[in-house]
């Protein structure tokens, strides 16, 4: 009998740790392969989308070619992070766990194992930092922790009562209003600010040439100071270099009306939308729909077709009302300021509304991490 109970005991401990080592291997794998396709893909359509482009001097093409070797580096680094933040915190949960005991460890193991985790971020380099990463990850587990609190429904618990804005029907529009606000507001007043990648992203959203972006900064700052209108320095060497603006329209969108101007954009602001989104949404079901593309394509392909379409309809909204908003409002003031553009733009959050219901937090996270990151710097 005793020889039987300890083989019981042995084979079982062995079972657990074949399943806590299958658990481990399987995590880094997912997780490298998630790093791999992110990081890289967007390089790959980056390059793309460059190459395509028909504005681009050969210089610049040939410049562009010598950052293939910094794009590897970048997608292996992240690569390596991802893999092995997943890996470490399972390893961590899984020995825990193990050596001293699941239920004895229940409350505190994932606080351990996620402290040890976030270290490896210096895996990316001394020279690069993540602050964007890591504030979208805070925010999770912000979110995390206000979903807990959330959980309990006694009236008399305090926190469950300080919490009670966060559960409000549109709680997630109000984030993205407040969030567009900011980032918006950073685009135009302080881009160094934000990442360059993304700078890059909202000025094509934007459809406006850099150097009119910069313009509305000098204009904004210009009017805010109580300085007397005049030339604008942005605007030399262009063909509104004699103009003394009040609003930027005059040079932003010359010869149209501030509703003509924001109805004309939104086909080719659809279209740019498209681009984001169809990636979005096809990386992902490639990964994990792979098979049920093939088996069931009339269930799946409808579905990532209406999410794309509805995706790319936010967006396109997005930029639409926010800088429409922007436009509009600097003309019925007959100024331009920093004030002005924060306390217009956020009507461009309004857009959430056309998403579906469970990507709409997901986009106030991730745009909340963006004007966080913004407003800390």
């Amino acid at each position: 009998m005793q020889t039987s109970t300890s083989a019981s005991t042995s084979d079982v401990d062995f079972s657990e740790w074949h399943r806590a080592m299958l658990r481990i291997r399987t995590t880094c794998v997912r997780s490298a392969l998630t790093g791999l396709i992110l990081r890289g893909g967007l390089h790959v359509l980056s390059s793309m989308i460059f190459l395509l482009s028909k504005l681009r001097s050969s210089k610049k093409a040939r410049k562009r070619a010598l950052s293939w070797m910094d794009a590897l580096i970048d997608t292996a680094r992240f690569t390596a992070l991802l893999g092995s933040m997943g890996g470490v915190y399972v390893l961590l949960d899984e020995g825990l766990s193990i050596l001293l005991g699941k239920d004895r460890t229940s409350k505190w193991r994932s606080l351990i194992a996620g402290a040890a985790a976030g270290q490896l971020l210096r895996l990316t380099g001394s020279e690069t930092k993540h602050y964007s990463l890591a504030t979208y990850v805070m925010l999770r587990g912000l979110t995390l922790l206000v979903r807990s609190a959330n959980r309990e429904e006694k009236s008399s618990s305090l926190v469950h009562k300080l919490l009670a804005l966060t559960r409000l029907e549109h709680g997630d529009t109000v984030l993205m209003c407040l969030s567009t606000s900011q980032i918006i507001y950073s685009f135009v007043m302080m881009p160094s600010t934000l990442p360059r990648s993304y700078i890059r992203f909202l000025t094509k959203q934007a459809a406006a040439d850099s150097w009119v972006i910069k313009a509305m900064q000098e204009l904004a700052v210009r009017n805010w100071s109580g300085i007397k209108p005049g030339h604008l320095q942005l605007l030399q060497g262009t063909p509104y270099a004699k103009l003394k603006p009040l609003t930027p329209c005059a040079y932003w969108h010359p010869g149209q009306s501030c509703p003509a101007h924001t109805v004309s954009v939104i086909p080719s602001s659809y279209l740019r939308a498209l681009g984001v989104y169809v990636p979005v949404y096809l990386l992902p079901a490639l990964l994990v729909h792979r098979q049920l593309l093939i088996t069931k394509p009339y269930q799946i392909w409808p579905k990532i077709a209406v999410g794309i379409a509805r995706s790319s309809l936010f967006l396109t909204v997005f930029v639409t009302l926010g800088f429409g908003a922007l436009c509009a409002a600097s003309n019925l003031a007959g100024t331009f300021t920093g004030p002005l553009i924060a306390g217009s733009v956020w009507l461009g959050g309004l857009a959430t509304l056309l998403e579906k219901k469970s990507r709409r937090m997901e986009l106030a996270m991730y745009c909340l991490s963006r004007a966080l990151e913004a407003f800390g710097r």
